[in-house]
């Protein structure tokens, strides 16, 4: 049985073909993570504007290595994300860890019920062990835009 039947064809496609894979020329910041447990490696890049409506997340990229969920994770990740504001992409990374912790629905997440590519990683809360790969990317964002801050 291949991965694509485990799966789904979305998260084989993500991780085939990342979006949003590479590096940005001028990031704001670069947040490096890593899972021990499995040797999933994650590297997430975002530039943030300042905006009128507040602080943007313009352009984001990831570069890593790992298995197929934390990769597909990544590029799903970078695909909702890049252009929402970032109050709205902190809610997505709560929402999401909710999801992964057992939450049937989260703010801000959509719906199991939605066609969205998110929604093929919420069947990962059915197997404790790879949560982790799939919240790698996640936490590593997270990370990235405490760090901004920090300054």
């Amino acid at each position: 049985m291949s991965y694509r039947d485990i799966f789904g064809e979305v998260l084989a496609d993500h991780h085939e073909s990342p979006r949003n894979y590479g590096t940005l020329p001028h990031p704001t910041r670069v947040e490096g993570g890593y899972n021990p447990l499995c040797g999933d490696k994650v590297s997430v890049a975002i530039e943030v504007e300042n905006e009128p409506q507040g602080e943007v997340l313009s352009h984001i990229a990831f570069e890593g290595e790992g298995c197929s969920i934390c990769m597909a994770s990544a590029s799903i990740m970078t695909s909702m994300v890049e252009g929402k504001l970032v109050p709205e992409v902190e809610g997505m990374i709560d929402g999401f860890r909710k999801i992964m912790q057992g939450a049937v629905q989260a703010e801000g997440m959509p719906a199991e019920s939605e066609d969205q590519d998110i929604v093929a990683l919420y069947g990962i809360k059915r197997f404790p062990v790879r949560i982790k790969c799939a919240l790698l990317p996640w936490t590593t964002l997270k990370k990235g835009l405490e760090g901004i801050h920090a300054k």
